[in-house]
């Protein structure tokens, strides 16, 4: 485990517009007790827990945070404490990731930001005195997860272009620049690498509407399309900026499951996505420039069975498209929008429902050594033609599928195999007719 600590305060710090400088004091008439809050940039992490011990051995739990994600402002009485960050596995144990010591300081924030391997985790530390002479400025500070090489960050207001930016940072990985400080409202924010004026991110605007301090999180995107560059913005909230690249390239998958139709070409606007696909068959991704889209199929006899189906593809997104007859024996599509977690401890696993015979089902994730009664992941009252997300913790797992009718009877329709999930991979599982099967029905867990 390396520990890195940065203290910086507001002294030295440089001022770009609007007014409001540092405090001579240490301290502030406003923020009068400690603060802090954990930002988990861990890539390959789990939900993390923070907890805080006291000299009288008193712990609390401060929160937790996700990838990419941020435990709330956390008010805490100035005093040195023992950290401990954890997660919990499937079994519920606590498992410890990381242990160490913090000093927290009246009147200052203190941001931890996980980051690095899981199994070998860096902590990062940031302190500054929160500054209550904001007026109509924020504070702003940079700090980058982005491996390898240096990179500039740059703001510019929203009406402006990149020759009119303000350069905020060059760092190199791990680095925390010093705070500077910009009128609040509407920015785009670029990254490029230092010294060069090619755009690698560039931001849809963002509101800096609060009087305070702001931290810019530059890393590299996880999930599908792991490679992007993505900035996160933190503030005093459990709610972070994930902000994706305006000029990243987007994906999607398709799934074929109308048996009775055989191989189909399918078609995005007027060009050919993929050709011959089979029935029972997930395709490979494709990528392409994010808009929207009009998806179309046809048989092998080029008769079109499915007509425009509206796919629209954001900067950054990975979808998976369905496709069934409905209940009219109309065919359609189900558009799911995939995960961009890391997928590793715990998955976040997209269900179809495309059996048009009962009008809503039960999907139950089930350990060894027990029941239905007592599986704790589980999804219920699954319409027909609807999708539904469940985040399910990594271990192995048979699956069911249900109907409960009004006397609340269970009917078993299917279920899988035993299964181990993966780790890195996106699953996708599809309730759907099988007339090869007893029951007439199956579950297909692709990848």
């Amino acid at each position: 485990m390396r520990i890195f600590l940065l203290l910086s305060l507001l002294l030295g710090s440089v001022t770009i517009t609007g007014c409001g400088g540092s405090s001579s004091d240490d301290t502030s008439a406003t923020y009068t007790s400690s603060y802090i809050q954990l930002y988990n940039g861990s890539a390959n992490s789990t939900s993390t827990r923070l907890t805080l011990t006291n000299s009288d051995d008193t712990s609390v739990l401060a929160g937790s945070a996700t990838y990419a994600d941020a435990t709330s402002l956390v008010t805490y009485t100035p005093a040195n404490y023992d950290i401990k960050l954890s997660r919990l596995n499937s079994d519920g144990d606590e498992i410890s990731v990381l242990e160490t010591n913090i000093t927290l300081r009246k009147s200052y924030k203190h941001l931890l930001l996980l980051t690095g391997d899981y199994n070998n985790p860096e902590l990062l530390k940031l302190e500054f005195l929160r500054d209550d002479s904001l007026t109509d400025t924020f504070k702003l500070y940079v700090a980058s997860l982005l491996p390898d090489d240096a990179y500039d960050v740059y703001l510019s207001k929203s009406d402006a272009t990149f020759d009119d930016a303000t350069l905020a940072a060059t760092l190199n990985y791990s680095q925390i620049s010093s705070p500077l400080e910009f009128d609040s409202g509407n920015y785009i924010i670029y990254v490029t690498n230092a010294g060069s004026r090619d755009i690698l991110f560039q931001s849809s605007k963002y509101n800096f509407e609060y009087l305070t301090e702001y931290v810019l999180v530059p890393r590299i995107a996880s999930g599908p399309l792991a490679g992007n560059i993505a900035v996160d913005v933190i503030n005093n909230t459990t709610t972070v900026g994930n902000l994706t690249d305006l000029t990243a390239q987007a994906q999607f998958r398709l799934y074929n499951s109308i048996d009775s139709i055989g191989n189909s070409d399918v078609y995005l606007n007027d060009s050919v996505a993929f050709t011959s696909l089979a029935a029972d068959s997930l395709s490979a991704y494709v990528e392409l420039a994010a808009k929207d889209y009009r998806l179309s199929a046809s048989n092998e006899q080029g008769v079109f069975y499915l007509n425009s189906a509206l796919m629209t593809l954001n900067q950054g997104q990975s979808k998976a498209v369905v496709l069934y007859q409905n209940t009219n024996s109309n065919t359609a599509a189900v558009v799911v929008e995939e995960s961009n977690a890391p997928q590793i401890y715990d998955f976040d696993i997209n269900v179809v429902n495309t059996i048009t015979s009962y009008s809503s089902l039960g999907v139950y994730f089930v350990p060894p050594n027990e029941t239905i009664d007592t599986a704790e992941y589980y999804i219920t009252s699954l319409n027909s033609g609807a999708q539904k997300e469940i985040n399910v913790p990594d271990g192995e797992y048979t699956i069911y599928l249900t109907y409960t009718d009004s006397n609340k009877n269970k009917t078993l329709l299917a279920e899988s195999e035993v299964q181990q999930f993966v780790a890195g991979s996106n699953y996708l599982l599809v309730a759907e007719p099988d007339s090869t099967r007893n029951s007439g029905y199956k579950l297909s867990l692709l990848r």
